[in-house]
């Protein structure tokens, strides 16, 4: 395998795509792609769907989680709206993945900021939930280290459709 395929099967772009996987793709081409989703949660013509690595990251196990909705009103054909990873392959141009500090993603992003604070009471931990609007990437960091990358369309904050993974963490107000 040639190490640029490597590369862009591991690359984070912000607003556009993360490894082979990109917005706007019919969710049809994930199967080919990722195989069937390992598990996955759907209501309202909105579903995610999870495929588990074979790692564990410190958070839990390995996993891309594709977000996906009716492409429009005719209700055809569903595509990617957002992409989410956790393992740390999956890095941006710039060096950027799950393994870095709040502080190196706010001198990446000018416009990066919290939007969101999430808690699971049975670990007394914290998620905080950080977006680049303009650039089309969002955060999730416990304890200052980033835990998870979303890719998702430019000019849209993230908690547009974002919906958290697992019904353990609650939002605060």
């Amino acid at each position: 395998m040639e190490v640029d395929s490597v590369k862009a099967k591991f690359l984070v772009t912000p607003g556009k795509s993360i490894g082979r996987i990109y917005l706007g793709q019919n969710v049809n081409e994930l199967d080919s792609i990722l195989g069937k989703p390992d598990a996955g949660d759907a209501a309202m013509g909105k579903a995610w769907g999870i495929w588990y690595g074979k790692k564990n990251t410190n958070y839990g196990r390995n996993e891309i989680a594709v977000y996906s909705s009716y492409i429009d009103s005719t209700m055809m054909g569903k595509d990617v709206k957002q992409i989410r990873v956790n393992s740390s392959k999956f890095t941006t141009v710039t060096g950027l993945n799950t393994e870095n500090s709040l502080a190196n993603f706010t001198e990446k992003y000018a416009d990066f900021k919290k939007i969101a604070t999430y808690v699971n009471d049975g670990i007394g931990d914290t998620i905080l939930l950080y977006d680049s609007k303009d650039n089309g990437i969002a955060v999730e960091f416990i304890r200052d280290i980033s835990r998870a990358i979303i890719v998702h369309k430019k000019g849209e904050t993230v908690n547009e459709t974002y919906l958290i993974l697992y019904p353990e963490w609650r939002k605060l107000q």
